[in-house]
């Protein structure tokens, strides 16, 4: 059921605004090198990727051209369309302001790069555990790299506290050997 307000799918299909292909892979891009040989991509074929709008809330979403008008069909349960290639009028997108851990703006960033860790652009979380669970899925290996960096810094600092405390046992004991405080 198409209104004056709601365009046709296939309209839609027609004008929707090519996004980049996802990932880094492009053609001429080495993948594996090795004394004898190279191997690189000659050339990328893809159906292509679309933006999508989601008509509440305006948060734009890249999807396969294959599956857009899969996803300009969904509807909500009033019926409304729930996705359109065009930017719904008088919405502004609500984004967060937290950005990826591997963000290049991020004050460890020189840490990451020297461990060899990627660089994400992603920066707009609502909260903690969204940028964490990002980070969990999305750049698992970071992730794991970072854990295990701070189960390490909190090994060593437990050590360095039970030195202390040892060192100050250690110190009252030779205290109270010399007659103590009231000796």
């Amino acid at each position: 059921m198409t209104t004056s307000k709601e365009p046709a799918i296939e309209e839609m299909m027609r004008d929707a605004e090519m996004a980049e292909e996802p990932g880094d892979l492009r053609a001429g891009k080495v993948i594996s090198a090795t004394a004898d040989m190279t191997m690189s991509t000659s050339e990328l074929q893809s159906a292509g990727y679309v933006y999508v709008y989601d008509t509440r809330t305006a948060n734009r979403s890249v999807v396969n051209r294959n599956m857009l008008q899969q996803q300009l069909e969904k509807r909500r349960e009033d019926g409304s369309f729930a996705f359109s290639t065009r930017k719904p009028e008088g919405v502004d997108p609500i984004a967060g302001t937290i950005k990826c851990f591997l963000h290049e703006d991020d004050p460890n960033r020189k840490k990451y790069d020297s461990m060899g860790l990627v660089r994400c652009r992603k920066s707009n979380f609502f909260t903690e555990m969204d940028r964490e669970r990002h980070l969990k899925t999305r750049h698992p290996r970071a992730f794991a790299t970072l854990e295990n960096e701070r189960t390490r810094e909190d090994r060593d600092a437990e050590r360095l506290e039970r030195i202390a405390l040892t060192e100050t046992i250690r110190n009252m004991a030779q205290t109270e050997g010399k007659g103590g405080k009231n000796g």
